[in-house]
């Protein structure tokens, strides 16, 4: 009997780390909501980098077949999940990534969960392992098998976990983190609950006395803590990793009095960043002896973004409003670097009415969590102390008549100006409110316009908000309404390698210096295969 030797060892674990490292340059998925780490930036390489009539060519398929909603696009390997409507209800459905097929597509509850004229993001499935988790409108949070959509479990985050309903419904996209599934219900009695994603099984709750707001959730560290981190329709609060619910600090001085806030939060470091039509702020959220508190680094409430999303790269954040356009400022000061109205030349042909928008801000919220809020929920009004392992920081109580109720306010106005955007490879690719596909080069010092596509290339862009680009694989997923396209958008002479850049810029774009991982060596072979299709 051989023995294997050391060399014969050391061999073999080479060409498995090296085979591994191959495979995870050649597939860049996108398995959630603003892709792999939440933060709306892709790892592709080797894209084009101008667009034009030659370049962009026409999508490699189009898919019609899901129905009118917002929501966003996962993309794992040759399978592509979104959520639609079909037949009255919300749907999952499973995409063939390779035709654009509808392979299959399981309810996930009715149509509709709420009423608002706000234009806020939608939900997106959340790829984990060999499951995908989704969530309606009406707060249903499914778990089902990825190769085949049949459900394991559904949970609803109103009637089984204390939440209360959002006007404009739910929006939020699940967070996957181990053996959890992470939601945020809303309302003084479950802001936050931690749900067993086997099984279903409440884990625990957290209760920071905040509504449901219209994004997702994140998770970051501050110090050497863990939090998830979830911007809701009263602020910003943060929830112990392992503290079963314990929450650890709040802050409202950006939240919008409405209600309304549904631009997501940047993290970084051991800062925030956070916008609406309030203004937009950056705090650090730092330990004070047992406890974490907030303190501004700068606000500025003529830096309003109302709604659509802010990008960070490097130390620069991109965003669209009604006052600049399209702009870029400085993450740690706020300062505005540049701006640029091209893009929105027809919104600023008219004058843009803010008189209903909010002139004044709250100030930053510090204060401990109560010991006992109002319960409205149809579960847990009637709950006076919820079990063990599953309580917040406080006794759950009910409401009482000494209890204060929130002042109703109206929403924002729709701004005119908005942008969904996403990065990859040094460039932004934003979806504009004016109905427009625009590539731009992410600079500190001015807005490079390296191309646009417009409703005469695509019919069913329209004006208003839009859902996320997504970039996986060498592909550009864009959603319009009931349609989704896959583009084509890997440069072929980067691949071939040209050393003239003049060459490649004939031969369909490119910076012509050499060959760039993340291409597969196929034409043929698209992607990397996903989950079990049966």
């Amino acid at each position: 009997m051989n023995r294997p030797t050391l060399r014969g060892f050391v061999s073999t674990f080479l060409l498995v780390v090296f085979v591994c490292a191959a495979c995870g340059v050649q597939a860049a998925d996108w398995p959630c909501w603003h892709g792999a780490n939440r933060n709306g930036l892709s790892s592709e390489t080797g894209l084009l980098r101008t667009w034009d009539e030659n370049t962009f060519a026409s999508p490699c398929w189009k898919n019609t077949t899901i129905g009118q909603t917002m929501n966003g696009v996962a993309v794992v390997g040759n399978l592509v999940y979104t959520i639609g409507t079909k037949g009255g209800a919300e749907c999952v459905f499973l995409i063939d990534n390779e035709t654009g097929k509808t392979i299959r597509s399981t309810p996930i509850g009715k149509a509709g969960g709420g009423k608002s004229k706000f234009p806020v993001q939608r939900s997106t499935p959340t790829f984990y392992k060999d499951r995908i988790y989704a969530v309606s409108s009406g707060g249903n949070v499914v778990a089902m098998m990825a190769g085949n959509l049949a459900p394991i479990w559904t949970r609803n985050m109103v009637t089984t976990m204390g939440g209360v309903l959002p006007q404009g419904g739910y929006c939020e996209s699940p967070y996957i983190d181990g053996k959890w599934a992470i939601v945020c219900p809303g309302g003084p009695a479950a802001s936050m609950v931690a749900v067993d994603r086997h099984w279903g099984a409440n884990a625990w709750i957290a209760n920071a006395g905040m509504c449901a707001g219209y994004t997702s959730m994140m998770k970051a560290s501050f110090g050497r803590e863990h939090q998830y981190v979830s911007f809701s329709a009263d602020g910003l609060f943060g929830v112990k990793v392992r503290g079963k619910g314990q929450v650890r600090w709040r802050y409202d001085g950006s939240a919008h009095e409405s209600g309304y806030n549904p631009v997501p939060p940047i993290w970084f470091g051991q800062t925030l960043l956070t916008s609406s039509a309030a203004g937009t702020g950056c705090i650090w959220v730092q330990k004070d002896g047992d406890a974490f508190k907030t303190t501004e680094v700068w606000f500025d409430e003529k830096l309003k973004i109302p709604a659509g999303e802010m990008l960070k790269v490097n130390d620069c954040v991109y965003a669209c409003n009604d006052e600049y356009g399209l702009f870029c400022f400085d993450y740690k000061t706020g300062k505005v670097l540049w701006t640029d109205k091209s893009l929105f030349a027809e919104a600023f042909e008219e004058e843009i009415d803010e008189s209903k928008t909010r002139k004044t801000r709250k100030t930053s919220s510090l204060d401990p969590v109560p010991e006992s809020v109002a319960v409205n929920s149809p579960l847990m009004a009637q709950i006076i102390m919820p079990p063990m392992g599953m309580q917040g920081p406080g006794p759950i109580a009910p409401a009482g008549k000494n209890m204060k109720k929130k002042k109703k306010v109206a929403p924002p106005e729709v701004p005119k100006c908005m942008g969904s955007m996403t990065y990859a490879e040094g460039l932004i690719y934003l979806r504009t409110s004016m109905g427009e596909l625009v590539l731009l080069e992410a600079s500190r010092d001015k807005c490079i316009i390296r191309g646009r596509i417009t409703a005469e290339q695509i019919p069913q862009m329209r004006p208003g908000l839009a859902v996320t680009p997504v970039i996986a694989n060498g592909y550009l997923y864009l959603r319009e309404g009931g349609t989704l396209y896959c583009f084509d958008i890997r440069d072929k002479s980067r691949k071939e390698g040209s050393k003239n850049p003049d060459d490649a810029s004939k031969n369909g774009g490119g910076n012509g210096s050499k060959p760039l991982p993340g291409m597969p060596d196929s034409p043929n072979k698209k992607r990397r295969p996903g989950p079990s299709v049966g």
